[in-house]
């Protein structure tokens, strides 16, 4: 005999506007990594403004997806929420990074902030991944 788990419609409701959200800051902060090896590499102010909004769109949605995520009632490990947290501490990190002025706004500490953060975001989906496998 086999059950399935079928989820309440708020729990359902949240999922769903979760991952909507959570697209967003996930190619926000992809996206920034790259632009900063674009501007490392060509020195065009374009790039480092497209970091900065980049950074500033994907900190407004984690937010948001956040928010989602802490009142849609399904619970995840607590090491999924502890690596969200670091993913939103390195990136609003280096939203301030990148107010500086220049090559100094990218180098070294900008693109290894956005490297790292990318890294965050990886290690947040695998212990999500985790916790839904065994929630």
């Amino acid at each position: 005999m086999s059950y399935t788990y079928a989820p309440s419609a708020r729990v359902a409701a949240a999922d769903s506007t979760f991952r909507i959200l959570s697209a967003f800051p996930i190619a926000a902060f992809s996206l920034t990594a790259v632009t900063d090896a674009a501007y490392w590499r060509t020195a065009n102010l374009l790039w480092l403004h497209f970091s900065e909004w980049l950074l500033f769109a994907g900190i407004v949605f984690a937010g948001l997806a956040a928010l989602v995520r802490l009142l849609g009632g399904r619970r995840f490990p607590w090491t999924y929420y502890v690596a969200g947290l670091a993913v939103l501490v390195l990136a609003t990190l280096n939203n301030f990074i990148h107010t500086e002025d220049g090559i100094t706004a990218v180098m070294p500490y900008g693109l290894t902030v956005s490297v790292l953060t990318v890294l965050a975001m990886a290690a947040t989906a695998f212990f999500g991944r985790i916790g839904a496998r065994h929630a």
